[in-house]
This record gives structure tokens, C-alpha cells and sequence, in this order.
């Protein structure tokens, strides 16, 4: 399961929880974002600028597979940085999907036992382990939930509850819809075979619709569709029906707000375009039946 994209979705949203679960108490707001070095010619996970130009600068590396040289290549950003701005304060934050990934490389793993703590270490498993006997309904406990919770059966009967939960946390919107895009990504990881009418009663008022399962169905639905179109008139009157019962549930999903009015004026507008390019087909076939029809009975 990808997760990189994810983590760093949740933690640009919302740079405190890194902060917090790297028991880093700053005292400065900070903004994330992942920078290329020119270097090496490659990106950083991410890079957290202060707001106070005097605090340092943290760069991050998430890691969720075995990788024995990520510390090296931490240590070299971390280098690559601070020689591009001159000045400037450079410490690092490694986190590990859980504590197995760490490969506790020397000399640099000494760095995070140092008393000024120039390297951080966070296991992400155990961090949200220990958040969540205090405060489970806490944002980066509910985020992570489809990631962590190992029983598929209190994964679907719950997802609804803590997706909801979410968004209804005491966080800016961009932060909100951040968490819910990750969580919906994750959880349709865990369910890669689940049909996307189900998906949509295990959570509601998903975010980038037009990035999740249900709607790359839709478009897949209608490709199908378009690659019957020379096909008979009874498979014709198959593929109208569907088109009826398609347009029915965008409707009802738009009703129940579970579809944006801008996604569901596009999937609406494709949906009647092939519908009337059907009706016409089969109104064609039927007068071209009709008149095969009419040619045999006058031999």
C-alpha cells in the first residue's frame, strides 16, 4: 500500500501533529512543503520553514519500507540545505511506518540521543498507539485508522463514524479535507474490490470525487458503454437502462451531498449525451428492422 503521498498530504496540512509526535516543542508556526535539491537533483519528503527565521529548519523523511541507506540520504539533504542558505539552523525528522524500518544506521542514529536532539526519530505505529489511549477521537488517530486496524469487518463497520469524525475536528478546512482525502485513499486500499455503491455507504461527503474509486467507476461504466455502440438492439436497450439507473444514483448522490454540484453537472452532461446517442441508435435500428420488415412482405 503507497503511503508516502498520503503522510505528506497530513502532515503539510497540519505540521504541528509532526511536530507533536516528534516531541518537538516549537515555538514558532511552520509551513511544509518538499523542495528539490539541486544537488542531487532530487525531492525532499518535505522541508518546514519558520515563521521566526532564528528557529531552525526541519527536513523530513518518511519511510515505510526497509531501507538501509535512508539515513544517509537525510544526512545529505540536511548537508545540501544548509550549504544553499548560509545561516541557517538544519535539523532533521526521520518517521518510520513502525519500528522494524529502522535500520538505527552509525554514527547518524546518534544524532537523535544527542542532548541537543539535532535528529528526531518518530515509529508512527507506536506514536498513534500511545495518542489513542489518551485521545481517540484526536485527528491523526482517526486519519490513520484505515492503515492501522488490522480487523477489514470493525474497519467497514466504523469507517463511516471516524470519517465523520473528522470532519468535524476543530481544524481549517484545507486541513480537514487533507485528512479525509488520506483516509479515503487508504481505506479504499484496503478494499480494492469493493463496488463503489458500497464504498459510498461506508463513508459520506467524500472530498475529490473525481480522484476516488466511486467515480473512476462511473467513467469506466461509461467507456463500456461506448464501446457497445455498434452492438444489437436488445444489448442497446440494456445499455439505455443502465444509463437510467446511472443518472438515478448520481442524482440521489448529489441530493444527499455526497456528490459536488460542478461533478455531478459533468457526469450528468455525459450521462444524457450517450443516452440520447442510444435512443437514437435504437430508433434507427427499429426503423431499419421496420423496413427490412416491410421489404420481405412486398417479395
Amino acid at each position: 500500500m503507497k503511503t508516502d503521498k498520503e503522510v505528506y498530504k497530513i502532515f503539510t496540512a497540519c505540521p504541528k501533529f509532526l511536530f507533536q509526535s516528534a516531541k518537538i516543542r516549537n515555538k514558532t508556526e511552520y509551513s511544509m512543503e518538499s523542495v528539490t535539491l539541486k544537488e542531487f537533483e532530487r525531492r525532499t519528503d518535505g522541508v518546514l520553514k519558520p515563521k521566526d527565521p532564528n528557529e531552525p529548519t526541519y527536513l523530513m523523511e518518511f519511510q515505510a519500507q526497509n531501507d538501509s541507506n535512508i539515513y544517509h540520504r537525510l544526512i545529505m539533504e540536511m548537508s545540501s540545505f544548509a550549504m544553499a542558505n548560509s545561516g541557517c539552523e538544519v535539523r532533521g525528522i526521520l518517521v518510520f511506518l513502525h519500528k522494524g524500518l529502522d535500520p538505527k544506521t552509525r554514527p547518524w542514529h546518534y544524532l537523535s540521543k544527542s542532548k541537543d536532539k539535532f535528529l528526531r526519530i518518530v515509529y508512527l505505529k507506536d506514536y498513534i498507539r500511545d495518542l489513542e489511549q489518551k485521545y481517540p477521537k484526536h485527528p491523526m488517530v482517526l486519519v490513520f485508522k484505515p492503515l492501522f486496524e488490522s480487523n477489514l469487518d470493525n474497519l467497514r463497520k466504523n469507517s463511516k463514524q471516524w470519517y465523520q469524525q473528522i470532519a468535524k475536528c476543530r481544524l481549517p478546512k484545507m486541513a480537514k479535507n487533507n485528512l479525509q482525502d488520506a483516509f479515503a485513499s487508504w481505506l479504499l486500499a484496503r478494499f480494492p474490490h469493493i463496488d463503489y455503491k458500497e464504498f459510498l455507504t461506508m463513508i459520506e461527503n467524500l472530498p475529490n470525487i473525481e480522484e476516488t474509486l466511486a467515480y473512476k467507476q462511473l467513467v469506466a461504466i461509461g467507456q463500456k458503454r461506448g464501446e457497445k455502440l455498434g452492438e444489437k438492439r436488445g444489448k442497446k436497450h440494456g445499455e439505455r437502462a443502465t444509463l437510467i439507473r446511472q443518472m438515478q444514483i448520481i442524482e440521489r448522490m448529489n441530493q444527499n451531498g455526497e456528490l459536488d454540484d460542478n461533478t455531478f453537472g459533468k457526469l450528468s452532461e455525459t450521462f444524457k449525451n450517450d443516452l440520447k446517442k442510444v435512443t437514437t441508435d435504437i430508433n434507427e435500428m427499429i426503423k431499419r428492422q421496420e423496413k427490412e420488415r416491410q421489404m420481405k412482405n412486398n417479395l
